[in-house]
């Protein structure tokens, strides 16, 4: 009875190995996106009305809509990241994370699918990006470890409508709409990355455009300068 519950102890971990070995590439997409360092502290980005915090995505961001951001960051040195638009209506929104295991800049201008959680962490082992179906990249692991996020609360008026007031999406609010500033300090060395963003529940708003004669809309891509200060 022994030799036999042995060989089937062996027989499950050869299956267990063989899983492992044959896990299969996961598609993932790229991004584009700005490094950040001391030398280079600013940048304007480009990002659509609902990018950050979509109703008809599941209340998901969309990875395309949004625009992305890189820094490489020392353990325990606070950073503040200041986001500001002349748009008006727009929310700008950000989430940080780090990126846990990574080592070559070249892999991380990617993610793991054309959507996105404003909070939590994301994991997707052995991502390969398949963009280009004819010159598909080897992204590896993408780990990410949610740090914090937040979003323009100000002139969103007394109250927000349910479908927006998520407890695990954090309000910032500074009496300045159009501009939002996060600090945080960095519980890991390496490499960290954010994605910025808007929200928008003010139909009405030239950032929406369905303002008579706005000129803008859903599918229009508005400008949020940004700021990182690096320690």
């Amino acid at each position: 009875m022994k030799y036999n519950n042995k060989f089937k102890s062996l027989a499950l971990i050869s299956v267990a190995a063989g899983l492992f070995f044959a896990n299969p590439l996961q598609a993932a997409t790229a991004i584009s996106g700005t490094f950040f360092d001391k030398n280079n502290t600013s940048a304007d980005m480009t990002v659509r009305a609902y990018s950050w915090y979509n109703l008809s995505m599941g209340y998901l961001g969309w990875t395309h809509h949004s625009n992305w951001g890189f820094v490489k960051l020392k353990k325990g040195k606070p950073i503040t990241i200041e986001l500001t638009t002349e748009v008006s209506g727009l929310h700008p929104s950000i989430t940080v994370w780090y990126r846990a295991g990574a080592k070559n800049p070249k892999t991380l201008p990617y993610m793991n699918g054309h959507a996105y959680k404003q909070f939590g962490d994301i994991y997707e082992p052995n991502a390969e990006a398949t963009d280009a179906e004819n010159n598909p990249v080897k992204v590896g692991n993408i780990i990410m470890k949610f740090i914090t996020n937040g979003f323009d609360r100000d002139g969103m008026g007394d109250a927000l409508p349910a479908e927006y007031d998520q407890s695990q999406l954090y309000r910032v609010m500074d009496g300045v709409p159009g501009k939002l500033a996060i600090t945080f300090t960095p519980p890991e060395n390496g490499w960290y990355q954010f994605v910025v963003g808007a929200i928008n529940p003010d139909i009405d708003s030239t950032a929406y455009g369905s303002g008579p004669g706005s000129g803008a809309g859903p599918a229009t891509a508005h400008t949020v300068h940004i700021e990182v200060s690096i320690p």
